[in-house]
């Protein structure tokens, strides 16, 4: 389950927006709408075929869908913390030279439904991916999600971490539902080393202000 265990460090680290900073990214560049996608009409629904609101067995039957991967494949594991059931499968080849990539479904604890995808590249999925390729891979999704369609006052690139790390995508659709693009270990602070091996990682979170997971509720202790 080595590739699970990444995946959870990795999707804490998206959550709290903290990945390691890129300076071939450190210019801001402006998020410009393509041809057919009017900004703000844009409709955030999942990944691929998988939708929100699916069951893990609708999940399972989108990964097949999508990746030709069977149930029989499909690495699960539960986060002990939140209570959420997570699906996790290695793509070969998602993007050109990027390397393998996993992608993780998160099924949420209190509606048991799709809550959130996040695909990784690099760091304990492929310890292998250099800085330069995770570089390239960062570019590829951030200039592709400048042409989507978010909301244009929710999108913000390139935003530098104290600890070296950088967001290069935020941006939120009509309905409030998120894709977060972070990318890391390819640099950090003067006179540090980076954190760990490049990774890049974009998450697609269906309600960012109200994550499906369990909570003690105020008062119980």
């Amino acid at each position: 389950m080595r590739s699970l265990g990444n995946w959870a460090i990795s999707g804490a680290l998206a959550a709290v927006l903290l990945v390691a900073g890129l300076p071939a990214l450190a210019q801001k560049q402006p998020a410009a709408p393509a041809a057919g996608a009017p900004a703000g009409d844009f409709k955030l629904t999942g990944f691929r075929s998988a939708n929100f609101g699916m069951t893990a067995d609708q999940v399972k039957q989108a990964i097949k869908r999508d990746f030709g991967i069977g149930p029989e494949k499909i690495e699960t594991a539960q986060n002990g913390v939140e209570r959420t059931q997570i699906l996790a499968v290695t793509v070969p080849d998602l993007l050109p030279n990027g390397g393998p990539a996993q992608v993780a479904y998160v099924i949420g604890f209190r509606s048991k439904q799709l809550v959130q995808v996040s695909v990784t590249w690099g760091g304990g999925v492929n310890p292998q991916l250099a800085p330069a390729a995770a570089i390239e891979v960062a570019r590829m999704l951030q200039n592709y999600l400048a042409g989507v369609g978010y909301k244009a006052d929710t999108i913000a690139t390139n935003l530098a971490q104290p600890d070296g790390s950088v967001i290069a995508f935020r941006g939120d659709d009509a309905q409030g539902r998120r894709t977060i693009l972070v990318v890391g270990g390819v640099a950090a602070p003067e006179g540090q080393k980076p954190a760990g091996p490049p990774v890049v990682q974009i998450a697609y979170i269906r309600d960012p202000q109200n994550p499906d997971v369990f909570q003690i509720k105020r008062g119980e202790f």
